[in-house]
């Protein structure tokens, strides 16, 4: 498996894990109807200071087992990979962008809006991690 394979893993992995218990933790409360707002502000910051700390660090520890492929520079095809995943990511943002657009003139709650265009962050990161990871696997 290539550094670049394995820093797809840990970024998928890592988003999954942080922002599927941040909005696993939001969704009972959406539903209640009872959100604290603050307290998920501030766990939602929790989050994005954890997943930061958990992507440095296994991005380290990889780059210290392999250096030499840890520095080299991207070839051909994982300049492609790369840019599948990210034709995919931004197809996946700019839905939920419309979406959450509409969703503001339709009078949706801000922090609702401001959630879902969030977890549309999330699942464009993991689309395009998913992607590469696909790639990688074929030989693409």
């Amino acid at each position: 498996m290539s550094f670049r394979e394995k820093s797809a893993w840990v970024v998928l992995v890592a988003n999954l894990v942080v922002f599927g218990l941040y909005f696993g933790a939001l969704a009972p409360a959406l539903l209640r109807g009872a959100v604290d707002q603050p307290h998920f502000i501030g766990l939602l910051a929790k989050s994005v200071a954890l997943l930061v700390v958990v992507i440095v660090i296994l991005s380290i520890a990889m780059a210290i087992r392999s250096p030499g492929e840890a520095n080299a520079p991207r070839d051909e095809r994982e300049k492609l990979i790369a840019l599948k995943g990210a034709r995919v990511a931004y197809v996946a943002l700019a839905t939920t962008a419309v979406a959450a657009f509409w969703g503001l003139i339709a009078g949706l709650d801000r922090f609702l809006v401001a959630n879902a265009l969030f977890l549309g962050l999330v699942v464009a990161e993991a689309a395009q991690n998913g992607v590469q990871i696909v790639h990688y696997r074929r030989g693409a």
